[in-house]
């Protein structure tokens, strides 16, 4: 049977997952939330001002001991805020009482990225059998009469992440999700190079022949990564590096893909804990992966019988560079959403994700 080829499938990541921390993550100066209460400001003495009357014409000292019971009196209606005491982020008190808002520490989402890429490829290595397949063990070799001549990738991801902001300012997450879909690779094979005499001859050449080779895909994708974020209120820069391992199954090949990306963008405030955050920026995807199976022509011979490819190619990311355009919505500190566009000269992924922070 065929082992099926893996290309694209660790995109969820990562990405995906190196690009689903809420915009709240990022420090900014604001109203001093994120769990922990601000200090209050020491009062000094309290003195009234000048009596201008007829009578007194000299300032009044104030009763300071009843005034001061009277300011740290409760109000009835609205009870104090319970002070929490966390572990993070780690500094996020220090954070906080400088001024600063940080998001609350945890979070757990769920995602999905759809992907569409085109590959290079490289040492094709390959062995042609009249009407069987090659064995396992065969000695595969270069063979120029064998070339590739489309290879793409329309994948779909959907995952689970969690993440962690250890430090105000820097997330660790961590993804794991399914990708499903299609690969496709055409390969021409010169059959009067590889099929012996008689079979093909001077006389009746056997010609090129292209088989089209479209595999399923099914791998489990893992990703590990950190976020560096820096900015305020009103804006933010972040990066992003994350490193992706996708899995296949029935011993097919396995990718590793490495994802690096900078984006900035601007913050809008639509209600107290509620914020929009469009965003663009630039992102790097390297992928390599060795891609190996075996594809079977249909009958092209006067007996019936076909040519059986067992090949082996390396395989990566065309064009790895993209532009960026998205942006993250905070409905609350504790739901968030994101959407974002990826497109490259060889390359499309759209990103969707959503998540709750605790």
């Amino acid at each position: 049977m065929m082992q099926r080829p893996v290309l694209a499938s660790l995109l969820g990541c990562l990405i995906g997952s190196a690009l689903l921390a809420p915009s709240g993550a990022y420090a900014g100066e604001g109203d001093g939330e994120g769990g922990v209460a601000d200090p209050e400001p020491l009062a000094g003495p309290q003195i009234e001002g000048v009596d201008d009357g007829p009578e007194q014409g000299a300032a009044r000292p104030v009763d300071s001991q009843r005034l001061a019971l009277a300011e740290s009196a409760p109000d009835p209606a609205q009870p104090p805020e319970k002070e929490r005491h966390r572990l993070f982020p780690l500094g996020g008190r220090a954070a906080i009482a400088r001024g600063y808002r940080i998001p609350e520490p945890w979070g757990l989402g769920a995602l999905m990225v759809w992907t569409d890429t085109r590959f290079d490829t490289r040492n094709l290595s390959a062995a042609v059998r009249k009407g069987g397949d090659p064995s396992p063990d065969v000695q595969m070799t270069a063979l120029p009469s064998v070339t590739t001549h489309r290879l793409e990738g329309d994948n779909r991801l959907m995952g689970f992440k969690a993440d962690l902001w250890l430090f105000p300012g820097v997330n660790f997450f961590a993804s794991i999700g399914k990708v499903k879909g299609n690969n496709r690779i055409d390969v021409d094979v010169d059959l009067d190079q590889v099929v012996p005499f008689p079979f093909c001859r001077p006389a009746k050449p056997c010609g090129t022949v292209r088989l089209p080779i479209d595999t399923r895909v099914s791998n489990t994708t893992v990703t590990l990564g950190t976020i560096l974020v820096y900015g305020n209120e009103k804006w933010f820069v972040l990066g992003t590096v994350a490193k992706t391992v996708s899995i296949s199954s029935k011993q097919r090949s396995d990718v590793e893909s490495t994802n690096l990306g900078l984006r900035g963008g601007t913050r809008f405030r639509l209600g107290e804990n509620t914020y929009l955050a469009p965003y663009f920026g630039a992102n790097y995807f390297d992928l390599d992966t060795t891609v190996k199976g075996v594809v079977a022509s249909g009958p092209l011979f006067e007996d019936g019988e076909g040519i059986h490819l067992r090949y082996k190619v390396d395989m990566s990311a065309r064009k790895p560079w993209a532009a960026v355009a998205g942006f993250n919505v905070e409905l609350s500190r504790h739901l968030t959403f994101q959407a974002e566009l990826q497109a490259g000269a060889e390359s499309t992924r759209i990103l969707a994700s959503t998540g709750v922070r605790f």
